[in-house]
């Protein structure tokens, strides 16, 4: 949950509920702060089932990119999204152009850190790559 706050400085507050926003707003701001939830969003995993025709150039059925390049074969992607992304894209394809936007979905493996956790940012587990190449160079 977001909301903006009404003083200098960041105009931001993130937060997981109103009590915490507001918490985090008064240690800032002070007291007499007054939060505003955003009201202009939009789910990213709705955002994203459009994304195989909307870079394209559609709703313009006749751009030349998207009567080029879509539907196009195949999607690589990672099991754990199926159904949060590719399940997406496919309904939103059938429903706004007509068509699925691939046929065949490749599945990558996960790379997973040593309590079998999917590594990822949002777990803070992951590897930078620069450390990496500072260690092994880049054609190691």
């Amino acid at each position: 949950r977001g909301a903006r706050g009404a003083h200098a400085g960041s105009p931001y507050v993130v937060a997981s509920s109103e009590e915490e926003a507001y918490a985090k707003a008064r240690a800032e701001h002070g007291e007499g702060v007054f939060l505003v939830q955003e009201e202009d969003v939009l789910d990213t995993w709705f955002s994203s089932s459009l994304w195989p025709f909307s870079t394209l150039g559609w709703p313009n059925e006749g751009a030349e990119d998207l009567k080029r390049f879509y539907p196009t074969s195949m999607l690589e992607t990672g099991h754990d999204i199926l159904f949060f992304w590719v399940a997406r894209m496919i309904m939103m394809g059938q429903h706004l152009t007509g068509e699925a936007p691939f046929h065949t979905v490749y599945l990558h493996g996960l790379i997973r850190d040593e309590k079998g956790r999917k590594m990822s940012k949002t777990l803070g587990n992951v590897i930078d790559p620069l450390t990496v190449i500072e260690e092994y160079g880049t054609d190691a």
